[in-house]
């Protein structure tokens, strides 16, 4: 701007400016909010001239990166600020461009929306709609309730919505966790399912068969369901179904039977179809008969053998009338019959019934129909074989027979040593076995080590034991199958089992069957030492269930005295015992029980608070102990029904003290969370209003959770991290002391939740006084405390606080809004505080709340007051957001001398937006400062000089003007008066005249000056002598420069001008410096056609065109100028003879060239000769003169 002022005060005139274009010219566009967006601005220059150039906006959101520019092609990056704007919001203003090649104004209007994203989510008003949106595109709902500001759906702003959505988000599956939330919000039914059949079966299969179960759903939603079965033979091709598998609401789930996989008869599986809340068991049966299967005989023979085997044992051991199980052995002999015929090993069979019965000739009759067979097949069948010869010396009696079948059936026992029916035989033959116990045991073992495992076996070993029970050593092995068999059937004595219980009280190993043993032993034989042995048992195997506390009782009640068998009489007690713990217990624990977990000794506590009398002695033995596990329990926030009813007998409102009241609230408020699914692992306890979550582990599906405000909700959680809104649960409440909560709140009223207990109960009834808004104070300073809740909380300290404001004679409450953290406020709360705050004059707090949050819908009374404050307390410093908001509130009209002031000393814009401000502060009587000077710099830099002839005059009559802005000035006004017929104001004409006449050297003046002074002259009626002399002295510099106009024939009035000049017709134009221009001419009457001629620029954009014409010719021109591709004419007109010489010399050559041709044609002789000599004087003299220079 200096630059060019310089220029044009020198008298340099720029003839050629840029021409400026501005892409685009208006902006209006579409930004997302909460952000900085980038745009750009181009400015270019259409004729290639250099630009340069200064631009302001006029909205402090919209803001340039950089305010000056130059070149012929400039990027103008502003950026858009839309942080803390809403969807819809409109920002609106305008760049203020001025630049050598004038000024521009490109309004922008901005509207701010959400993202792509957010403007689908900002359609989510309801969560109904969100559901809509689930059941017709569930993939378009899920990336929605992925998205990241998914929270910025309307709908979302609800703290019992936000509150489910947060317990949900980051679970390992997002499908499932979307169902929970929109069943946990009831705005979709949860799904149910079914499956049939019930059961398949299969008959007769003898390939591949295949079948389906039908599994239907309720209603459309997530489905997550595992496919087993239990048996090899049946394939499930697809194991995991999800809802992607239904069609509609059914889907099929096929499954395969392979033949190759069964046994031969009925084959028996389950199909298990397993979800989160549901299990199908499904029963499948397959028959397979093939050849090599078994036959329905051979399992009806089977079945009789078995009988018969327990009808002989129940007749060895004497168990019941042998004739009755006579009978019933010949019965099962006959069904084998039946079923197989008359075989050998049967017919066997029933002959040694008939010996023991007495029917001597029946058993001799079928031994003898026996007898070729069994002797044929002696090799191959060694068993039938010696039953045969054992059978005959039953029969008939012989010693030598007898000793020799023994010594067979040894060799052959030795021989086949699997073949333990021998060994039976031989057993019953030799008696001698059974006079040595010991060794009949170690012939037992090693027939058990041999694999026998007949239950003759186990009795043979039982009446050995029984008779010798000093013998048993150990409980493993064959004497372990030995006492359970005895034990089983009541075989085994009195002696018997008090040494098995006294060898495994001594054995380190015990297992389970060692208990039933023990168990079975005592029904017998109900002895002390049984029953210890149980005991033992069941302590060191850890046991605490109800089962095993019957036997701790049993032994409590016996006098057994064992090792830590009260601790687990303890450990094992059922949750329903409703009497006092036996009087042995209550004394053992009186002098002990440090070893006792807190669950046992909380059982033991609360059963000697219910039971015993506080006077008592016993009592008074454990009510110290007592005193001390409640204190320690309730400072680790310990609690169960057993602690709670602890707490109830031992705490009163005058032990309270502080420390006790951090922690006494989460006892008070505990509820028992009962569920009755296995696989939730944890309850998780969210507070709408409360950002983080607390979870506690389901033990047995019971957990004890402290519950404080009614806006909770409770998801249970599985092992995979999974969460669910729909689960089943009871909550049963523990305690119920509200005077001790009471008084807890009253010590440590800093304790979080019952803070904002009393923090709803205030948003309930409305805030009542400075007391209750410091509630909700104190409760928004927590950390912990849900955004939304804040700002809930906000929202009323902030209504409370305005109506402190208004009504008259209160304190204000200012000094609490300007702590808030403002952006976590609505932008109608930020406003209203904004506003609040100007009201009570915190000036600098709301001038940084608009600095960052922006001033939209601040009204301009308060923003007039907050610019006034401003400038007084910066003492009138410029700052470009005080600047704009004042320029906000002069433009609407509601400014003050301060402002104006302001404006007037820092203000710049568009030379019309300047100009307003200094006529209002002129008007107003402020100071100006420079504003004139910088406004008339301003428009001699751009070219917008309608109103610089007022600003110029204001500038010359208030101010000291520069010498520099002075002779630029009148350089634009001479070049508006010479070159476009702007007439100016005469001072402008003194000035030049005193300029011209007050310097020795007029070369120097500039040529603007000069011609504008001269055509000036031109147009005078009359000129002084001094004007008369100075226009001789410019016109003759001006034509020593060659600079020739049609004006100067004027001048010749008052001084002489050379013939050249006077003899010529001149026609001038004035265009652009660079503009191209064609003259077409024709001489009248000689021409008919135009033609062109070349036309002189002389001066800028000034073209002149002389032309001779004699008496009588006219000549008619046209000038065109070029524009784009085409040629626009922009003058025509005529010149003629008379007109050029009516102010001629008339002692010049051309006049006697006239004169000449007038003689002729009034054929005047003597005239033409006369005119005929002078011209040739005159032509003799001029070139003598030429010929000298």
């Amino acid at each position: 701007m200096r630059e060019r002022i310089n220029r044009l005060a020198k008298g340099i005139i720029d003839s050629e400016v840029p021409k400026i274009k501005v892409t685009p010219t208006g902006i209006g566009d579409v930004v997302k909010s909460g952000g900085a967006i980038r745009r750009e601005l181009v400015v270019t220059s259409e004729n290639n001239l250099h630009i340069k150039g200064l631009v302001y906006s006029s909205n402090y959101r919209v803001k340039l990166m950089s305010g000056a520019f130059g070149g012929t092609y400039n990027h103008i990056v502003y950026e858009i600020n839309t942080g803390y704007l809403e969807d819809g919001d409109i920002i609106k203003g305008a760049f203020y461009l001025v630049t050598n090649g004038g000024e521009r104004e490109v309004p922008y209007s901005f509207r701010v929306e959400l993202s792509t994203s957010g403007k689908a989510l900002s359609d989510l008003k309801t969560a109904e709609d969100f559901a809509k949106v689930a059941e017709n595109d569930m993939d378009t709902a899920l990336r929605l309730f992925e998205y990241r500001d998914f929270i910025e759906a309307p709908f979302m702003k609800d703290l019992h919505v936000r509150a489910v959505y947060d317990g949900l988000k980051g679970r390992p599956d997002r499908r499932k966790e979307l169902e929970e939330f929109l069943t946990g919000l009831g705005v979709k039914k949860p799904v149910t399912l079914s499956a049939e059949p019930e059961e398949v079966t299969f008959i007769d299969i003898d390939s591949v068969a295949e079948d389906t179960i039908l599994v239907r759903r309720n209603v459309w939603g997530y489905v997550s369901l595992e496919v087993t079965a239990d048996s090899d033979f049946i394939e499930i091709p697809k194991r995991m179904i999800d809802e992607n598998d239904f069609d509609g609401d059914e889907c099929t789930i096929i499954f395969r039977l392979h033949p190759a996989r069964m046994h031969q008869g009925r084959n028996f599986g389950m199909i298990s179809i397993t979800g989160i809340e549901e299990q199908f068991k499904i029963p499948v049966s397959a028959t397979l008969n093939s050849q090599g299967g078994i036959s329905a005989e051979d399992s009806y023979t089977k079945e009789a053998l078995a009988r018969f085997t327990h009808l002989r044992l129940d007749e060895e051991e004497g168990s019941y009338e042998t004739a009755l199980l006579y009978n019933r052995m010949l019965q099962a002999i006959g069904e084998m019959e039946q079923m197989k015929g008359d075989l050998i090993g049967i017919k066997l069979l029933r002959a040694d019934i008939y010996l023991k019965a007495g029917s001597t000739n029946q058993a001799a009759a079928l031994l003898d129909q026996c007898k070729d067979q069994v002797q044929a097949e002696r090799q191959e069948k060694l068993e039938p074989y010696c039953y045969y010869q054992y059978l005959r010396l039953k029969l008939q009696p012989d010693e030598y027979r007898k000793e020799s079948l023994i010594r067979l059936l040894r060799k052959y026992s030795e021989e086949n040593p699997t073949m333990y029916g021998l060994f039976f035989l031989l057993l019953k033959l030799d008696k001698r076995l059974l006079e040595n116990p010991v060794a009949m045991i170690t012939i037992l073992k090693h027939q058990y080590d041999m694999g026998c495992r007949s239950p003759f076996l186990y009795s043979e070993g039982c009446r050995v034991y029984n008779s010798a029970p000093e013998l048993l050593r150990t409980v493993e092995g064959i004497d372990l199958q030995i006492l359970t068999y005895g034990a089983k059937r009541e075989l085994v004595n009195k002696k018997l089992a008090l040494a098995a219980a006294w060898v495994t009280l001594a054995n380190k190993r015990l297992r389970h069957l060692h208990y039933r043993l023990m168990v079975n032993l005592y029904r017998k034989h109900p002895e002390k030492e049984i029953l210890e042995a149980i005991c033992s048992i069941l302590i060191r195997s850890e046991r605490r269930d109800e089962e095993a506390f019957t036997w701790y009782e049993k032994g409590i009640k016996a006098g057994i005295s064992l090792t830590r068998l009260y601790e687990y009489y303890l450990y094992s007690l059922p949750k329903n015992h409703g009497s006092v713990l036996p009087r042995e217990v209550l004394l053992y624990f009186s002098y002990g029980g440090n070893e006792l977990d807190r669950q046992s000794k909380s059982i033991l506590y609360r059963n000697v608070l219910e039971y015993l009398d506080r006077t008592g002695s016993l009592y008074q033995e454990y009510e110290r102990a007592i005193e001390k596990f409640a204190t320690e329990q309730l400072f680790q926030s310990q609690i169960n029904s057993n602690l709670a009813v602890i707490y109830d007998h031992m705490l009163y409102r005058d032990v309270i003290d502080v420390p006790m009241a951090k922690v006494l609230p989460s006892i008070l408020r505990s509820y028992r969370v009962e569920c009755s699914n296995p696989k939730m692992k944890y309850v998780i306890v969210r507070y709408e209003e409360k950002l983080d979550e607390e979870a506690f582990l389901l033990e047995e599906g019971v957990a004890y959770v402290p519950l404080f405000s009614e806006n909770r909700i409770l998801l249970f959680q599985d092992s995979y991290g999974n969460r669910y809104t729909n689960t089943p649960y009871v909550k049963t409440q523990v305690m119920n002391k509200p005077e001790l909560e009471k008084r807890c709140f009253e010590l440590y009223s800093d304790h979080s939740m019952l803070r904002l207990q009393a923090c709803s109960q205030v948003m309930k009834r409305g805030i009542a006084d400075v007391e209750e808004v410091k509630i909700l104070e104190d409760t928004l300073e927590d950390p912990g405390i849900h955004p939304l809740y804040q700002r809930l909380l906000l929202s009323r300290i902030i209504e409370f606080y305005q109506k402190q404001t208004a009504a008259e004679g209160v304190e204000d409450g200012g000094s609490y809004l300007v702590k808030l953290d403002k952006r976590v406020l609505t932008k109608e709360e930020r406003l209203s505080i904004c506003e609040t705050l100007i009201h009570n004059s915190y000036m600098e707090e709301a001038f940084d709340m608009i600095r960052e949050f922006g001033c939209e819908g601040i009204r301009t009374k308060r923003l007039l007051k907050l610019c006034t404050k401003m400038i007084l307390k910066n003492l009138f410093d410029q700052d470009s957001l005080l600047l704009l908001l004042s320029y906000k509130v002069f433009e609407e009209n509601t400014y003050d001398s301060i402002v104006l002031d302001y404006l007037c000393e820092h203000y710049n814009g568009l030379s019309d937006q300047m100009y307003r401000v200094l006529l209002q502060g002129i008007t107003e009587h402020v100071e100006t400062y420079d504003l004139e000077e910088r406004l008339v710099a301003q428009m001699m830099f751009s070219g917008c000089t309608d109103t610089i002839d007022k600003v110029f005059d204001l500038y010359m009559s208030r101010k000291n003007p520069a010498d520099n802005i002075m002779k630029a000035y009148f350089t634009i006004k001479s070049t508006e008066y010479f070159m476009k017929d702007q007439t100016p104001d005469d001072k402008v004409f003194s000035y030049l005249e005193g300029a011209v006449n007050s310097t020795t050297q007029i070369d120097r003046i500039p040529t603007i000056y000069l011609l504008a002074l001269t055509k000036y002259y031109s147009e005078l009626k009359s000129l002084t002598e001094d004007q008369q002399r100075l226009c001789h002295d410019t016109v003759s510099l001006l034509l020593e420069s060659g600079l020739v106009f049609p004006y100067y024939k004027v001048l010749s009035r008052y001084m002489p001008m050379p013939e050249d000049i006077m003899d010529k017709a001149m026609i001038q134009y004035s265009a652009e410096r660079d503009s191209r221009i064609e003259l077409q001419i024709r001489i009248l009457p000689d021409e008919e056609e135009f033609h062109i001629e070349d036309m002189h620029r002389m001066y800028q954009g000034v073209f002149v065109k002389q032309k001779i014409l004699f008496e009588g010719e006219i000549m008619e021109y046209r000038i065109s100028e070029q524009e784009g591709e085409s040629w626009v004419l922009k003058q025509e007109g005529s010149v003629s003879c008379d007109t050029v010489t009516s102010s001629s010399s008339p002692n010049s050559r051309f006049s006697c060239l006239n004169e000449m041709g007038l003689c002729l044609s009034i054929k005047d002789e003597e005239g033409l000769k006369k005119r005929m000599q002078e011209y040739l004087k005159k032509n003799a003299a001029a070139e003598q003169l030429f010929l000298l220079m």
